[in-house]
């Protein structure tokens, strides 16, 4: 079986893989990138170069696709952040969060006897073995991993206001060593109707506290792509900063290269013209295509042999 890398398998986009260049390289001004397609257009396929591109160029990226089922508040932005893009620069933040999680015990004394009662423990107590605001290793702090244990609004958005702030002052200090990529797929999970876009809480902190940061030049070497089916309505105070890039369906040119010599397929014009007429240039559609191709002249290979 021929093992290939994303690289070998990337066909057309050249536009898109330029002006993203352009702006992390500092060539542009636009710094929030929003791919737009429908279903099967590749916008996955895409942000998965990007991210090749960025490490290529010496940057530091964080891919989130929000169709991973998991459910994105501010903390769990922050912390996927921070593993991304080396733990070691954000000790204050780990340390906030940890001074702001508490974990919460329920005492059970018995049938119809059910009690609770919540003990907070600052950085350094400890819970047995477990140490909060230990050090993982080297210099950097480990996260309790608790979560804020609040049922009032205004202490949790209090809560909320000192993490980002923390988050936000250390990412400001790293962008000044390096080049930052955020990546954010499936991003049309972020709206709470399909007919237009409604935002939850976590497009709302995306929104208000990362891209207007990047709107107002407070991030420096910051670069967002948000990808989706649909995305956030942006005003004409984003134009300095926004460039839209939508993906079309691949042409018959596309089709032929990817087809003879990405997957080494040999196959006559008719058949192309064939194939092309059938998926109307659909990359998703291209890809499954070319996957059955392939297994279906492939050799067949023996268990033993393996």
């Amino acid at each position: 079986m021929i093992s290939r890398t994303l690289q070998d398998l990337f066909v057309d986009r050249l536009i898109q893989l330029d002006r993203f260049r352009q702006s992390l390289r500092g060539a542009s001004g636009r710094r929030i990138i929003v791919v737009t397609a429908p279903e099967g257009m590749g916008k996955s396929w895409l942000l998965r170069q990007f991210a090749n591109e960025a490490q290529e160029l010496d940057a530091r990226s964080v891919l989130i696709d929000f169709s991973d089922g998991q459910a994105y508040d501010a903390l769990a932005l922050v912390r996927r952040f921070r593993d991304a893009l080396d733990s070691a620069h954000f000790n204050p933040l780990t340390q906030a969060i940890n001074d702001t999680t508490v974990p919460r015990l329920s005492i059970d004394n018995g049938p119809g006897e059910r009690s609770s009662a919540s003990i907070s423990l600052g950085s350094g107590s400890e819970i047995g073995d477990v140490s909060i605001g230990d050090v993982a290793g080297g210099n950097i702090l480990k996260d309790n991993l608790f979560i804020v244990q609040t049922d009032n609004p205004l202490a949790l958005q209090a809560l909320e206001d000192r993490i980002t702030s923390v988050f936000f002052t250390c990412l400001a200090a790293l962008s000044q060593e390096t080049k930052i990529v955020f990546l954010f797929d499936s991003y049309e999970r972020n709206s709470l109707e399909s007919d237009r876009w409604a935002p939850n809480t976590t497009d709302r902190w995306i929104t208000s506290q990362l891209l207007t940061r990047i709107r107002e030049g407070r991030l420096a070497n910051v670069l967002v792509v948000l990808a989706g089916n649909q995305v956030p309505d942006f005003g004409i105070e984003w134009n300095a900063v926004l460039g839209r890039l939508p993906l079309e369906p691949f042409t018959p040119d596309d089709v032929t290269q990817y087809l003879r010599e990405n997957r080494g397929l040999t196959l006559g014009d008719t058949e192309i013209q064939t194939l092309y007429t059938a998926i109307q240039g659909n990359p998703q559609l291209l890809g499954i295509l070319g996957d059955n191709l392939e297994q279906a002249t492939r050799p067949s290979v023996a268990d033993d042999e393996w």
